[in-house]
């Protein structure tokens, strides 16, 4: 493990009551937030490994389906589908003592599970943790641990396996374990290049891949394996980016009738907001996604010291500073015109006071 200290970071007496619940249950299901990415994916597989490797029975339950470049992670383990016709989903969190939530720190964020997760708390068995780096977290499980300063939630999964490890006097950072926490720490720092990516996580990194994680097979796994839906969606949508003040907004709809057009899914809109930032001189990319049922999802992107988890928060979502999103109860029409209008509002702002 890794022996010099690279600033923040938890240690052992932290974890202990964290490690108390987890160890002290028999039946344990990891879950994460709806449209599940590499952070949240890699996080769960990761953690389940180890908690089955301590004698755990463990299920991994998630609200939305797993992306197509993410799905060589369960090629190890089992990740169901949250269906409120499943009954083995059902069974499976009515059978569990603890649910652990990762990378979400908001109860809505688990979709459909929760109200199950609630009920069986009603009841008094079932204990909930969460694990989590995004800012302004919801006060709803036993305990939560919600650290901003980490790049992501496999950095702070990685720090809790350490923890485990000198607990359980064992050594538990397997292959598989280490393919994990690479993808969730690779997809959350953008390939290493945000800027929360110190050195602690290059160290991190670097203890992973002596592990076991194949670096090169995994770029390749979660960014070269796109579908050709996917990338009739992209040529689709590029062509639809419009510029808002001076240039620095871009934004684009992404409507139902694109997906069916397309033959594409929700999750294929993911790539997509990467491209409306990186037009040079935008500072805040919007990108609304028509969802089935008529509402809109949000997702915001931004450089430098423009905090669009703000924005976002507005309309009762979150996320990272520069990166955030939010669901809408409205059409894409409608959230266009109240979402533009209320960027457009902090840019003043912002301008007022910084130059951007």
């Amino acid at each position: 493990m890794i022996q010099q200290e690279y600033g923040r970071r938890l240690g052992r007496e932290e974890w202990q009551s964290f490690i108390d619940i987890l160890l002290s249950a028999e039946h344990i299901v990891l879950t994460t937030h709806v449209n599940s990415d590499g952070d949240g994916l890699g996080s769960e597989v990761a953690l389940s490994e180890v908690l089955r490797s301590l004698g755990k029975t463990v299920s991994i339950i998630n609200p939305t389906e797993v992306p197509p470049n993410y799905r060589f992670l369960s090629s190890t383990v089992d990740i169901e589908v949250f269906d409120a016709h499943s009954e083995e989903c059902i069974q499976d969190i009515a059978l569990a003592d603890l649910v652990v939530l990762l990378d979400a720190n908001l109860r809505d964020r688990m979709g459909g599970i929760w109200q199950h997760v609630d009920f069986g708390r009603e009841i008094g068995k079932l204990k909930v943790l969460c694990l989590d780096h995004h800012l302004g977290p919801e006060d709803f499980a036993d305990l939560m641990i919600c650290e901003p300063y980490a790049s992501s939630t496999g950095e702070l999964v990685y720090d809790l396996v350490v923890a485990l490890q000198e607990h359980a006097g064992r050594h538990l950072l397997s292959s598989s374990v280490a393919t994990g926490l690479y993808v969730a720490i690779m997809t959350d720092t953008g390939s290493f290049r945000f800027p929360k990516t110190t050195p602690y996580v290059y160290a991190v990194a670097g203890e992973l891949v002596a592990a076991g994680a194949d670096p090169n097979d995994i770029y390749d796994q979660v960014y070269n394996s796109l579908n050709l839906s996917a990338l009739k969606l992209l040529g689709a949508a590029l062509s639809g980016i419009r510029l808002l003040e001076h240039n620095r907004v871009s934004w684009l709809v992404i409507t139902q009738d694109m997906l069916r057009m397309t033959g594409s899914k929700l999750f294929d809109t993911d790539l997509i907001i990467r491209y409306l930032l990186s037009i040079p001189s935008v500072r805040i990319a919007v990108l609304m996604v028509e969802m089935h049922d008529g509402r809109t999802k949000v997702s915001f992107r931004s450089r430098g010291e423009i905090y669009v988890n703000e924005i976002a928060a507005v309309f009762g979502g979150g996320g990272h500073k520069n990166a955030a999103g939010c669901l809408l109860e409205f059409s894409p029409d409608k959230a266009g015109k109240v979402v533009l209008d209320d960027v457009r509002a902090y840019l003043d702002q912002l301008m007022k006071t910084t130059a951007i």
